[in-house]
């Protein structure tokens, strides 16, 4: 049996795009209207309330959305400000900081040279002070410029040479005493040995006592201070510590009454050379900057310029003739000798016939008794 075709409605169960679109596009209108509805009802709602000093429900909503969101972006913007603003600053502070640090260096540098200068003046003022002293020495100014290893000036050049007037033996001196003697002489330049080495040795004088002595220095790089000792001291015991020693000018080198030292022990052990006092020097051989030459050779008698004692036998002074020096080449001749008589008799009784009455002998007591018998 054919079944039966329902009349009833049928509905399609695909859906017609056209219907769709149209239904899209009504439910956007709706959407927009509603929109500008409520910003329009928002706005004006903000007007109304806005002019009442309040804050609207809207604007705290907007507010507390926008909020966080302003400050991420105001700490990225500070930060980034921040960061090139602590850039430039680091390195106008480091450009700062090395512009002070160059002033200070020159500061310092300035302030070296101003204590130095200070120094330099007042070890000049010593020197012309000194200078004063020595003026009938003829002194002439000089700087060390070089010496020889170790801590002491045992030996050291100057500055100053035969073209200033300098020659071996010449003293050397500064403002507190006797340095040594200048030992070798070039054009510009000179060689100084001092008191305290070893190889040195002068002629000294106890001030106090006046006794004359022999100083000689020994001082080696490992002494703290330096020593010299004077030998020879006719009476140690009269010297005492303290006492000042000065140049005697017996050793045809030094001046006289050139300063030295002062004498700090005596040893009283007789040793190879005898007693000695131990002298310490008062200049400080470890520190010698400027030196004064002093060009006053003292001059003494060689043995060409020494007198003939023969013709100091005058006949004045001794009344006879002096002896003519003999020839050593010539070969003596002997004269005779002219002979005497040892064996003459002498006279026992002297003759004094001629003789005056006071000094004629007469005859004993004896003899004129014996005769009386």
């Amino acid at each position: 049996m054919a079944k039966k075709k329902s009349r009833g409605k049928r509905y399609s169960t695909k859906r017609n795009p056209e219907v769709q679109s149209t239904r899209l596009r009504k439910l956007r209108r709706i959407l927009f209207t509603t929109l500008v509805v409520l910003v329009v009802a928002a706005v004006i709602f903000f007007l109304v309330i806005r002019s009442s000093g309040q804050i609207s429900i809207f604007e705290n909503a907007v507010g507390t959305l926008v909020t966080p969101v302003q400050n991420a972006f105001r700490s990225v913007t500070t930060g980034v400000k921040d960061f090139f603003t602590d850039r430039k600053s680091l390195t106008e502070l480091q450009q700062a900081y090395d512009a002070l640090s160059f002033e200070n260096e020159q500061l310092r540098m300035e302030l070296q040279e101003a204590e130095e200068a200070v120094r330099e003046n007042e070890n000049l003022k010593t020197l012309l002070d000194a200078r004063d002293t020595y003026t009938s020495l003829e002194p002439v100014y000089a700087k060390v410029i070089a010496r020889d290893a170790g801590p002491w000036f045992e030996t050291f050049s100057v500055n100053r040479g035969s073209n200033s007037g300098v020659t071996t033996g010449m003293a050397v001196v500064n403002g507190d005493g006797l340095i040594g003697r200048v030992y070798e002489v070039g054009l510009n330049y000179s060689k100084v040995i001092s008191i305290i080495d070893s190889r040195s040795s002068v002629a000294c004088l106890m001030q106090r006592t006046r006794d004359n002595g022999i100083m000689r220095g020994q001082v080696s790089s490992d002494d703290d201070t330096a020593e010299c000792f004077v030998y020879y001291l006719p009476n140690i015991n009269s010297i005492s510590p303290g006492d000042t020693v000065i140049t005697s000018g017996t050793d045809s080198t030094y001046p006289k009454g050139l300063k030295i030292g002062t004498v700090t022990a005596l040893s009283l052990d007789a040793g190879s050379e005898g007693t000695y006092a131990v002298v310490t020097p008062s200049v400080d051989f470890q520190r010698i900057e400027e030196v004064f030459i002093l060009r006053t050779v003292i001059e003494t008698d060689s043995d060409e310029n020494l007198p003939d004692v023969r013709t100091l036998q005058t006949t004045e002074a001794y009344g006879a003739t002096p002896t003519p020096r003999p020839n050593a080449a010539a070969t003596p001749t002997p004269e005779p000798t002219q002979a005497i008589d040892y064996w003459t008799r002498p006279t026992p009784i002297p003759d004094t016939t001629d003789a005056p009455e006071s000094s004629r002998i007469t005859s004993l007591f004896e003899d004129e008794w014996a005769a009386g018998d």
